[in-house]
């Protein structure tokens, strides 16, 4: 079985030695991964809506037309 890791306790460990210095700076890079994905998600997901329109628009035609020909 695989062994879990506790990746917040990696990140910890990680930063242990590190200087005081040089926090800022890491600080600032995982501030800029978080909005990284948070913006890739959020795109993501604007995509979805996108194409779930797109769906939408192509089942209301279908329907329409569906109709018209029972008519």
């Amino acid at each position: 079985m695989p062994e879990q890791i506790d990746y917040r306790q990696a990140l910890v460990d990680e930063t242990k030695d590190m200087p005081d210095e040089a926090l800022p700076n890491l600080l600032q890079i995982v501030r800029l991964f978080k909005e990284s994905v948070l913006s890739q998600s959020r795109q993501a997901a604007l995509e979805l809506q996108t194409e779930f329109a797109k769906w939408d628009r192509l089942s209301d035609e279908a329907l329409t037309q569906f109709e018209k020909e029972l008519d």
